[in-house]
């Protein structure tokens, strides 16, 4: 079956995460130079395409993978720091969150085939996803509590124990993909080398294929809705949060040491 390449996902223009479909696999890929900081670019573009898939009868398997030298290293902080001095914290958390909610919602099985970093937000992606394959040495971690910002731990409750999910969310430390995996299944799969992650998503994406579409679909709505985590709930909850936290002084002076490479200061106020 030819390759289609999708420019146009429900009418928006991709420019930051781009789409392709070839033998029932759809293939997201993260652009967004130089190191895919989840901007808002990103964001609109994973909604979009989103959509798309759930609207393609063709598609039966998404893989979601970065071109660049890294995964995802979560929001984009600039972008978010902008945020506080618009004092629109709220809608740029809101807008992440539709956009990880929608790939938790895919009614198709999502891949994450990561390298690099995936970090803060980013980790989203892989621990809302169906099945996750990772390079060896891959960082995942959870650096927002050193930004003095409430994160995405109610997708990392998916991937590790509750303790361990909260030594990670309150220390900001990072945790290897083999680590993630051998420890604690947070990872279904651990290659190598880089060159054979897409080899490893594309097989297991086929394997799936062989499955049919529609038990496939079925059996992802099924077992999402038997999940006990309350994904909606949670994002919710973290957007709360977070915006609690931006009412302080603290909240401004986390993310702006962190621009400006410097250590914070914070006063509990």
């Amino acid at each position: 079956m030819a390759k289609r390449v999708i420019s146009e996902a429900a009418g928006r223009t991709l420019s930051a995460v781009f789409l392709s479909v070839e033998d029932h696999i759809a293939y997201m890929t993260l652009h967004n130079p130089p190191v895919n900081a989840a901007n808002g670019a990103v964001q609109e573009d994973i909604l979009a395409i989103c959509e798309h898939i759930n609207h393609d009868d063709d598609i039966w398997v998404a893989i979601m993978h970065s071109d660049l030298k890294t995964f995802c290293v979560g929001v984009d902080i600039k972008r978010f720091y902008q945020s506080i001095l618009d004092k629109d914290v709220t809608n740029t958390q809101e807008v992440y969150y539709d956009g990880a909610q929608a790939l938790y919602d895919l009614r198709v099985p999502l891949i994450c085939a990561v390298h690099g970093h995936c970090l803060g937000g980013g980790v989203c992606y892989p621990a809302g996803a169906d099945i996750s394959i990772a390079v060896k040495g891959t960082l995942f971690g959870a650096p927002e509590a050193k930004l003095s910002v409430c994160g995405g731990s109610g997708h990392l409750a998916r991937i590790l124990p509750p303790q361990i999910q909260r030594d990670m969310s309150y220390c900001g430390t990072f945790m290897t993909a083999e680590e993630l995996h051998d420890r604690f299944g947070g990872v279904t799969q651990v290659v190598d080398t880089l060159d054979e992650l897409m080899p490893a998503a594309i097989a297991k994406a086929k394997e799936l294929c062989k499955r049919g579409p529609l038990v496939l679909r079925y059996l992802k709505a099924c077992m999402n809705e038997q999940e006990d985590f309350q994904m909606h709930r949670k994002n919710e909850l973290e957007v709360t949060y977070t915006r609690y936290m931006a009412r302080h002084a603290d909240f401004k002076e986390g993310v702006s040491a962190f621009l400006e490479k410097r250590e914070p200061q914070y006063k509990g106020e």
